[in-house]
Parts: C-alpha cells; sequence; structure tokens
C-alpha cells in the first residue's frame, strides 16, 4: 500500500475541500460533508480533513504506487480551489 500525506495552511479549510469535492464530481466519485471529503482518482483516494487552521490531505492506493504527478495535480486544483493571495502551498511527506 502507497500513502503521501499533505497538508495546506488556511483558514478556510472546509470551503477549498469543497470546492474541489464539487470541481472533480463530474469526473470521479465524490463523497463530502462538512469536515470530510473523499475523491476516488482510478485507483487512488484522495482523503480530506478540515482542521481549524489547515486542511490534511492524504493520497492512498491500496494496490499500488501513487502516480508521480498526482500529488502536483491535487496541489494546484486546491491552490485553484482557495483562490488567495498569497497562493495555498500543500506541503507533502511520506509518511513515518
Amino acid at each position: 500500500m502507497a500513502q503521501l500525506n499533505g497538508e495546506a495552511l488556511t483558514a478556510d479549510a472546509a470551503r477549498v475541500m469543497r470546492r474541489l469535492c464539487r470541481h472533480w464530481s463530474h469526473k470521479f466519485p465524490v463523497r463530502f460533508d462538512d469536515t470530510t471529503g473523499d475523491i476516488q482518482i482510478n485507483e487512488v483516494k484522495v482523503a480530506m480533513r478540515v482542521a481549524p487552521d489547515r486542511l490534511h490531505v492524504t493520497l492512498e492506493n491500496p494496490a499500488g504506487d501513487i502516480p508521480q504527478r498526482l500529488p502536483g495535480v491535487v496541489a494546484e486544483h486546491l491552490v485553484r480551489m482557495a483562490g488567495t493571495e498569497p497562493p495555498l502551498q500543500v506541503d507533502w511527506q511520506n509518511p513515518q
């Protein structure tokens, strides 16, 4: 199983998450509420969890690797959904 964790500092985590879920709901299976969101992109699950000052993002593929460009695609879309200046930044780290 492959997993990659990231977070983005923002006071608008719920809004950014909801916008991304709505944006991708026409292409991928999506479930979300006010505090969590899941997007299934092929074999990879994008799981988001809202915290007061940040958005936690996990990419998880139980059957293999995470495509190399997917973290960048997810981060780019989160930046677009945030629409803030300075731009939102997603910091990715491998699990310990």
